[in-house]
């Protein structure tokens, strides 16, 4: 065969030559990144198949929570973790009932009274305590104390109620040196009453043991057989803060001799 101009022949027999070979790179190329987005999706699909769904991982997180926010208040508002009074001594007006003797659930006083007395509600106490009560406030009358009935007789619910609230406003820790756990609340016995004054307006306060009707409580209870249940500077041995509001009838006699002595309500028990 004759070429005429053998140069151009021979140029663009390479031109054409490197263009195929372009050509077939850039088709083996898309031929493999086909195959490498194949796999990659598979992989993907696989993974994604065998892991748990995002909704539902969270749906089960919130369910866990909620269940041990369940658990947690129920042990905040049902455990007392101790010994339940004997049915026997619960008529006794010695009876101790802390953090480490609790009442029963259904324990109600058999001879509870209301109590006709000044209050900031309608509250009741055993008859012998309600009837010494109301001794005391008439001496107090008669010196121009003027005192008034805040919170006798509670139930176990009412209690259970109670320091649930207490619990929910100061956290657990704070709640257990003001409140009793149900089962555990002296005011369950009938023969507890908690007394206040216009001078705290009405109010259940540390500052009413330097009023004078807390002054009044703290000098003359003890001729009435009721003692200052948690002292202050005492709260190791009562598991309780100071609360010069808390009267606890015990008798003449006793409540005189925890007087004298100063000491609390366990040691006197202790003692004898």
């Amino acid at each position: 065969m004759y070429i005429k101009n053998k140069l151009r022949f021979f140029v663009m027999c390479g031109l054409s030559f490197f263009i195929v070979v372009l050509l077939l790179i850039i088709s083996i190329s898309s031929v493999l990144t086909v195959i490498n987005n194949n796999k990659v999706a598979k992989e993907t699909a696989a993974a994604l198949a065998n892991m748990p769904s995002i909704s539902q991982e969270d749906n089960s997180g919130e369910a866990n929570v909620t269940s041990n926010r369940t658990d947690i208040d129920e042990t905040v508002t049902t455990e007392t973790n101790s010994t339940t009074v004997s049915s026997s001594s619960t008529s006794d007006i010695l009876i101790l009932v802390n953090k480490s003797h609790g009442l029963e659930k259904t324990y109600v006083p058999s001879d509870l009274v209301d109590v006709d007395l000044r209050g900031v509600r309608d509250t009741q106490l055993r008859s012998e305590a309600a009837g010494a009560l109301e001794k005391l406030f008439e001496k107090a009358d008669a010196q121009g104390i003027t005192l008034y009935c805040c919170s006798g007789y509670r139930s176990y619910d009412t209690q259970k109620e109670l320091y649930q609230e207490n619990v929910n406003l100061y956290g657990q820790k704070e709640a257990d040196l003001v409140s009793a756990k149900p089962g555990q609340s002296e005011h369950q016995t009938g023969l507890a009453m908690d007394v206040t004054a216009e001078s705290v307006n009405l109010d259940l306060l540390e500052s009413f043991g330097d009023t004078s009707e807390g002054q009044y409580i703290k000098n003359n209870a003890h001729k009435y057989g009721f003692i200052i249940r948690y002292p202050s500077n005492k709260t190791a041995i009562t598991g309780y803060s100071y609360e010069p509001w808390h009267l606890r009838y015990v008798g003449i006699e006793n409540a005189t001799t925890i007087f004298n002595k100063g000491i609390t309500f366990e040691e006197f028990l202790n003692e004898n």
